[in-house]
């Protein structure tokens, strides 16, 4: 019996074996983890060590499309057929003051739609353009900013290349507001898999995202802008998380739901920009009005320098 050609054949097949093990075990270091327990139970453990609240997580994961919106001049070509308003358009946004300024009752004890019916009213009264096309998203307590956003594949836009942002004076009342379009996205190619809620949340946890003594408030897939072209922009998938601490104004993390690397929104998102008119573009009747918005605006910004920390306040 060739013994030494038994070898060597036993040598190449545990070689070949050791080849398929190792390239399982790369694979299965690739996957997030979404339904394994002890990932689960390691998360939830060193959250609770820091004392960092957070409703259940799913690890469900989804396949959803990236979307294409060609470029639109729909804002700019009917801005003129608003009344009680004055409006401008500067770079693709519009910009509007109201002659007659929105009540709102915005005491935490009253129900947040409740809080939000005069607005909802202004905008169904045919105030904003293509308003059936928005939805809430989130309340900016600390500068003042009720934000709402257009949905795409039944989820919403959330980098602010979408959004209707109605901006409140000191006495609660809407005195102004700033609205993009991007007319109609459509679905593009095959759906992607997405990575999971709790994938998400780990990927900020892991990264020192989440701070000590807070609690995860909301928690959306959404989409946001990653490609603009002359013609059209490429939206992407994105899993929007707001944190909220004592005292401190809520913050909001972004993580990229295909690759599950952290990333940054354009400063229309970020309460730290300065969202102003010009004044000098407006009808002089409402100069005064302006600049009492903007003053007001202003006297309620929370700056912080990190371009990768999105203040958000509730």
């Amino acid at each position: 019996m060739d013994y030494k050609r038994i070898q060597i054949i036993l040598i190449i097949t545990f070689s070949i074996l050791n080849l398929y093990l190792i390239t399982v075990l790369l694979e299965k270091d690739k996957e997030l983890n979404a339904g394994d327990p002890s990932t689960t139970v390691r998360l939830e453990e060193g959250m609770r060590n820091d004392n960092i609240e957070a409703p259940e997580l799913s690890d469900e994961q989804i396949r959803i499309p990236i979307l294409k919106a060609d470029k639109t001049d729909y804002l700019a070509e009917h801005a003129g057929t608003l009344s009680n308003q004055t409006t401008r358009m500067e770079n693709n946004k519009l910009w509007s003051v109201l002659t007659n300024p929105i009540e709102l009752d915005m005491s935490p004890s009253v129900p947040l739609e409740e809080r939000l019916a005069p607005i909802e009213t202004f905008m169904k009264d045919g105030n904003v353009l293509k308003a059936q096309d928005y939805s809430f998203l989130t309340y900016q307590e600390a500068n003042q900013r009720i934000i709402y956003v257009q949905h795409a594949e039944e989820y919403p836009i959330a980098d602010g290349t979408a959004s209707l942002t109605f901006h409140l004076n000191p006495d609660g009342e809407v005195v102004s507001y700033e609205q993009t379009y991007i007319g109609l996205p459509e679905a593009q190619g095959k759906n992607r898999m997405v990575i999971s809620e709790q994938a998400a949340i780990e990927a900020l946890y892991l990264n020192n995202q989440i701070p000590n003594n807070s609690s995860l408030r909301r928690i959306n897939l959404t989409y946001y802008q990653t490609l603009s072209l002359q013609d059209m922009n490429i939206y992407s998938p994105m899993w929007y998380v707001e944190i909220a601490r004592d005292d401190v104004p809520i913050q909001v993390k972004y993580v990229d739901a295909l690759t599950g690397n952290l990333i940054s929104v354009p400063s229309i998102m970020n309460p730290n920009s300065s969202s102003k008119p010009e004044e000098d573009s407006v009808e002089s009747s409402i100069e005064d009005a302006v600049l009492q918005t903007n003053e007001a605006l202003d006297a309620n910004l929370n700056v912080d320098s990190h371009s990768d920390r999105i203040l958000i306040a509730e």
